[in-house]
């Protein structure tokens, strides 16, 4: 196995299999853990206060104990999380961290500290409206509380380090992961939308500065490489998640490529600039406040469907696939908004429902299959 291959392959084998990973990057970093829940938190006061961020995204298939705080139609990653929270697999964590950008995640963060009383919760209020002034002056109280909460959980063996230093860490995290996003489009044999996917989810689980390294060196080798020819479908995802692997299977067996996203588990976790002047606290307030593309975001004017337009007229791809998560209610409110803005633009669209435990794809294969004969 060549060196690229070695370095694709080591990165989507920890993204897909993140109990090992974790448990290999505590022991390379000698840090203690500390869970974040999706969407959006600032990872990078809890890499300065010496802990390693470690992203809980579910990913499990069966139920037995979430049923005990959580309806049945709420979002798989929610139910996931609920279940491994009660079945021991968070007993590691030194704290969790709950932000409030829907309302499962507020019962959520409520409810996990009745089940887990020995873990820490420590809830995250993220401003509703992000472009009042007040928003920012908000987030930098909450900043302060976030800090105080983890300084309190700190042992003798913890090295915290400045918040300067762990806001460059993470800004050569983005640097590097953008790098990577307007690369993989010249690679897309090599780069499938199954390996992709792992690829990016690999740094929720590995300390950023040791993914980063990674990442570099994974890109210097495939820019080696001849920019290759795809014969197939291009698409852009857009939702909170693709994290299926029948789904990402299937992608890959008809021959899809995902060519860029606006995934709020993969490049909506980087791709927002932060702003140019202010303290750097100032900059991870406003890196959450100007977020935008993701439905569990308050944007009166829901600019998705046009920033997808702008993103499919870039890179000259096939079609928009809108991953819709199951019983999730504000995607399902953005689908249709979405959707009539790409029409207006000439785009074509098609929605496939996400849920992390999907028994059978079959009749997921012959609604993408219908929809690539008669559209593209």
């Amino acid at each position: 196995m060549d060196r690229l291959s070695t370095l694709i392959q080591d990165l989507y084998e920890a993204g897909r299999h993140p109990k090992s990973t974790i448990e290999a990057s505590l022991k390379y970093t000698g840090k203690s853990a500390v869970g974040c829940f999706p969407l959006f938190l600032p990872e990078e006061l809890i890499y300065a206060s010496g802990f390693l961020p470690i992203g809980l995204w579910g990913g499990i298939s069966g139920f037995q104990l979430a049923d005990r705080y959580l309806q049945s139609f709420a979002c798989s990653i929610m139910r996931a999380n609920m279940e491994l929270a009660l079945n021991g697999s968070y007993h590691f964590l030194k704290a969790i961290l709950v932000p409030s950008q829907c309302d499962t995640l507020k019962c959520v963060c409520e409810n996990l500290k009745v089940a887990l009383p020995a873990i820490p919760i420590i809830g995250v209020t993220i401003p509703n409206n992000r472009t009042i002034q007040a928003a920012h002056q908000q987030l930098l109280c909450e900043f302060d509380y976030i800090t105080e909460s983890l300084r309190k959980l700190q042992d003798p063996s913890a090295k915290p380090i400045p918040i300067e230093e762990a806001f460059e860490v993470y800004q050569k995290y983005r640097n590097c992961m953008m790098d990577f996003i307007t690369t993989v489009p010249r690679y897309l044999n090599t780069i499938t939308a199954k390996m992709r996917h792992y690829i990016i989810k690999a740094a929720f689980f590995m300390d950023k500065a040791d993914y980063t390294r990674k990442m570099e060196a994974l890109l210097i080798e495939l820019k080696k490489q001849p920019e290759e020819t795809f014969h197939g479908t291009r698409l852009i995802a857009t939702g909170i998640m693709i994290d299926s692997e029948p789904v990402l299977d299937l992608l890959t067996d008809l021959k899809i490529a995902v060519v860029d996203d606006l995934l709020c588990q993969e490049s909506m976790q980087f791709r927002t600039p932060p702003r140019e002047k202010g303290s750097v606290l100032s900059k991870i307030a406003y890196r959450l406040l100007d977020l935008q593309a993701a439905s569990v975001l308050y944007e009166p004017m829901k600019p998705r469907g046009n920033l997808l337009g702008d993103i499919v007229e870039t890179h000259h791809v096939d079609a928009v696939l809108f991953c819709l998560m199951k019983f999730c209610d504000p995607e399902a409110f953005d689908q249709p908004l979405v959707k009539k803005d790409l029409k207006d633009r000439g785009i074509k669209m098609l929605s496939i429902e996400i849920d992390q435990h999907v028994d059978s794809i079959e009749q997921l294969r012959t609604r993408i299959q219908g929809f690539l004969e008669m559209n593209l």
